[in-house]
Order: structure tokens, then C-alpha cells, then sequence
């Protein structure tokens, strides 16, 4: 005798059993997987998201950075033109002030040369009447005789004439 045992055998409990799974899978699927497979999206849009952000920063960065080092090297560049451009400036009114110094001591001198020459003017006229009243003196202490006016003239003539060839020390 011997026992054959079928192959396949139908048992309520293993059909329950898999009612029972695919009903469980159905309520996880509907509750459960779809939730979690739509927070897996979420969450790999929002890593994507923040992924894009960060090299979009990054690129803006390098560009606010290339800008600045721009900005930088013709702050530098106006600051040497500035200073370049100040120094000019100066020397042009540092050479007006000198000029100007210049012409002012030349016109000093020149007014001072007219003064010297006036009043050498005026000491040699002064002079020349001084000696004139001198000789007058002089001639009618000496001569004690009467002259005509002609000839008072003329002595006093000779005597102006000998003076300005001659000056006084």
C-alpha cells in the first residue's frame, strides 16, 4: 500500500490567505504605496529643486564675483587716473602761482626802477636849484658889484650846465 499524495491540493485556508493578501495589498496600494510613492517624487523633485538652486547660486556667485574683480580693477585704475590727473592740476597751478609771483615781482621792480629814476629826477632838479641859489649867493658875496640881469643869467646858466656835467659826490 502505498499513499500517493497529490501534487496540488485545494485548501480553503490557503485561498483565504491569498484573498486576504491581495485585499491587503489593494488597501496598502490605495493608502499606503501611493502616498509613499508620491512623497518619494515630492521628495526627489524638491532634492532636484534644491540641487538647481544651489548651482544657480553658485553660478550667480562667480558672476557677482567677476563683477566686483571688475569693479575693483577700475576702481583702481579711476583711483590712479584721479591721483594721476590731481597731480596734473597742480602743476599747472603750482606754474600759474609762480608766474604769476614772477610777473608780480617784475612790474615791482620796474614800478621801483620808474620811482628811483623820478626821484633821481627830482633830487637832480632840487639840486640844480640849490646850486644855482648857492652861485647867486656865492657870486654876489664875491663880486660885490652890480651885474646886469643878463649876465646873472648867464652865470647861473654856466654854473647849472657844469653841475649836470659834473655830479656832486
Amino acid at each position: 500500500m502505498t499513499l500517493v499524495q497529490p501534487l496540488f491540493q485545494f485548501n480553503w485556508n490557503f485561498l483565504f490567505a491569498i484573498i486576504t493578501f491581495i485585499v491587503l495589498f489593494l488597501i496598502l496600494k490605495h493608502f499606503f504605496f501611493e502616498k509613499v510613492h508620491d512623497f518619494m517624487v515630492q521628495r526627489e523633485e524638491a532634492v532636484r529643486d534644491t540641487i538647481e538652486n544651489a548651482e544657480r547660486t553658485s553660478q550667480e556667485a562667480d558672476e557677482k564675483l567677476r563683477d566686483y574683480e571688475e569693479r575693483i580693477a577700475n576702481a583702481e585704475s579711476e583711483g590712479r587716473n584721479i591721483i594721476k590727473s590731481a597731480r596734473d592740476e597742480a602743476k599747472v597751478q603750482a606754474k600759474s602761482i609762480v608766474d604769476d609771483a614772477n610777473e608780480k615781482a617784475r612790474q615791482m621792480i620796474e614800478h621801483s626802477e620808474t620811482e628811483i629814476k623820478r626821484e633821481e629826477f627830482n633830487a637832480r632838479k632840487n639840486l640844480r636849484d640849490q646850486v644855482g641859489d648857492l652861485a647867486v649867493l656865492a657870486a654876489q658875496q664875491i663880486i660885490e658889484k652890480e651885474l646886469k640881469p643878463e649876465d646873472h643869467e648867464e652865470i647861473v646858466n654856466k654854473i647849472i650846465e657844469e653841475a649836470d656835467d659834473k655830479p656832486w659826490n
